[in-house]
């Protein structure tokens, strides 16, 4: 890496998160707790790096009329936004439904797939140690050939290029072999469980979070870091030992953007000379720390 700055390029959201109080009843009312609160895969991960002391760049896409308050919030917490505000489609919002340890999100992408490629400008690069991206700029925003460019101008900067793939239902919607060759150049994988399994075409919903799985995953990046909720994390390197890391169990109040913050965490490290299972642990502690508080954001400075 020869900048020293991160830069994370993605996903803006407005995020509604609802928390039943018993079982959903179909056709009548549910009590729940909701809020509304701003979120967002790669725009949490900055948010986080930045809480860390991190110095971020953020690049993403609203919809008319919001650019202002989401660039605001993210400089509350010091990053530093370039964001564009598409003429017709609105912020992109989530519904989550949090019952334990368990979400389901209703997604409308909205201005998200607005976001264009040469939104991430050589300056920005050229200061960058890290590029961050999600896979859910891939499933409508960017092109293969699109991330390929971004890659390859990333790399001719000196920086390296860490991806989450962010969903196994937009990954199945993708093309899981489509989505695997878009990966192409990518130095850092960073996939939960349900994702490893899918970019490893493994159907057996069985196969657990281990050394062989994150091992398997190594044709596609020469570093991957394989992780499952309360479960271990997994550590593989090309032509270095697989390393796992316990995660301590914490009562959740609410696991939305643990992982969001855990890659936070692990690129905060990276950034400032940790080696990949060392940042790892940095990781899981930032995320430990995520989930013991509502929302998917760092608490304010």
């Amino acid at each position: 890496m020869t900048g020293s700055r991160a830069l994370v390029v993605g996903d803006v959201i407005d995020d509604i998160i609802v928390v039943p109080t018993g079982p959903v009843r179909p056709d009548t009312d549910t009590t729940a707790r909701i809020s509304r609160h701003e979120g967002g895969s790669a725009a949490n991960t900055a948010a986080w790096m930045a809480h860390q002391g991190a110095p971020v760049d953020f690049v993403g896409c609203v919809g008319p009329g919001d650019r202002e308050r989401h660039e605001a919030v993210l400089r509350d917490w010091g990053v530093r936004s370039q964001l564009s505000e598409h003429p017709s489609l609105t912020t992109g919002t989530i519904v989550i439904v949090v019952e334990g340890e368990q979400r389901t999100m209703l997604t409308d992408r909205g201005a998200n797939a607005g976001l264009r490629v040469d939104a991430v400008t050589d300056e920005l690069l050229a200061d960058a140690g890290v590029l961050h991206l999600t896979g859910y700029s891939l499933v409508d925003a960017f092109s293969a050939d699109d991330l390929a460019r971004l890659i390859d101008r990333a790399h001719a900067h000196g920086v390296l290029v860490s991806l989450d793939p962010g969903s196994a239902g937009f990954i199945a919607d993708y093309g899981i072999d489509a989505f695997r060759a878009a990966l192409r150049g990518i130095d850092v994988l960073l996939p939960n469980l349900a994702e490893g399994r899918l970019l490893a075409g493994l159907t057996d919903e069985n196969v657990p979070a281990d050394a062989g799985l994150a091992e398997t995953l190594l044709d596609l990046a020469p570093a991957v870091v394989l992780t499952h909720g309360a479960g271990a994390v997994v550590v593989a390197r090309r032509g270095e030992p697989t390393a796992s890391i316990d995660v301590e169990a914490t009562e959740a109040v609410d696991p939305t953007g643990a992982g969001d913050a855990f890659t936070a965490g692990l690129l905060t490290s990276l950034l400032g000379g940790a080696d990949l299972v060392e940042a790892a642990q940095a990781g899981v502690r930032v995320a430990r720390l995520a989930i013991t508080r509502p929302g998917a954001r760092p608490p304010q400075r």
